[in-house]
């Protein structure tokens, strides 16, 4: 008998960020109680490292990842090795930025990339691997297991996985270029996008395209799709109109994730799933000047 994979729900938005994953490493340098190689004499003190694994607002859209360590302890330490695995992602993601040190009382993260998801993976089993040296010539490498709280990896590995298996049924294609059309005086972007039949077997549903931190559909409403793609049917086209959300030129300077166009669909294991799709470079700058001249800059 085969039994069905669990389905699963995914319902963050792209835009949201994940939050931290936090755990308390204490390693102490005089007593061996890790796998801290012991200082030469106890004067050196305990090494104490609160360690964490977030990402900042300009992480969304590179994929970044900070691993945050955080000296606590009274010594000055350097870390030589910052590095995080996880069931989700495939190998090993050594930050570049170390060795460096991290002083008495200070902290500092450690950035990596990650890459595409292993959709094949149910369980994050998430790691932080953190090698060092400490006062005298105490040195170690810890591995610790970090909580989720807000279930960040899962989103992350959902939003990949969903959009995965979206794309198998149905090929996502957003055009190059935007057009305009005028609408009260004002101009209205327009992005085409097609999905296209991949001739693989099953269904998907696109329930609808949603606004940005930038963008928005006119009258703030959310555009409902309904729209299933299977082998059987023809490429659906469509239309996006969209309008700043906001005219302050900050949200321009200060965009991350603003020409990531959500979708929200219903494909395999995945229902009520969202992901983001990035327009390209070219794309992206028509909007920023889109935005200026529909707010007057």
């Amino acid at each position: 008998m085969t039994t069905a994979a669990p389905s699963r729900t995914v319902r963050r938005s792209v835009a949201r960020g994940a939050a931290a994953l936090a755990c308390l490493l204490v390693l102490v340098g005089c007593v061996g109680r890790s796998s801290a190689t012991p200082a030469p004499t106890a004067t050196a003190g305990p090494v104490t490292l609160a360690v964490s694994v977030f990402q900042y607002r300009s992480d969304y859209a590179i994929r970044g990842l900070q691993i945050h360590v955080e000296n606590t302890g009274a010594g000055d330490i350097t870390v030589t090795a910052a590095r995080f695995t996880s069931a989700f992602f495939p190998g090993v993601l050594s930050s570049r930025s170390a060795p460096s040190p991290v002083f008495a009382g200070s902290a500092t993260d450690f950035p990596v990339i990650l890459p595409a998801s292993v959709c094949s993976a149910r369980s994050p089993e998430p790691r932080v691997i953190v090698s060092y040296t400490g006062p005298g010539s105490s040195h170690g490498t810890v591995t610790a297991t970090p909580p989720d709280p807000f279930d960040s990896l899962g989103v992350i590995h959902a939003q990949d996985c969903s959009r995965a298996a979206f794309e198998r049924i149905a090929r996502i294609s957003v055009a190059p270029h935007l057009a305009f059309t005028m609408r009260g005086g004002k101009p209205v972007s327009l992005l085409a996008i097609t999905l296209t039949p991949t001739g693989a077997g099953g269904e998907a549903r696109l329930d609808s395209i949603g606004s940005t931190t930038l963008l928005q559909q006119p009258g703030a409403q959310l555009r409902m799709i309904g729209a299933t793609l299977s082998a059987r049917r023809p490429p659906l086209r469509l239309t996006i109109d969209y309008i700043p959300s906001r005219c302050e030129q900050h949200v321009v300077a200060e965009d991350k994730v603003g020409t990531v166009i959500p979708f929200r669909v219903d494909v395999g294991d995945f229902h009520t799933a969202e992901f983001g799709v990035p327009v390209g470079a070219a794309l992206k700058l028509e909007y920023y000047a889109y935005v200026a001249r529909y707010c007057g800059w």
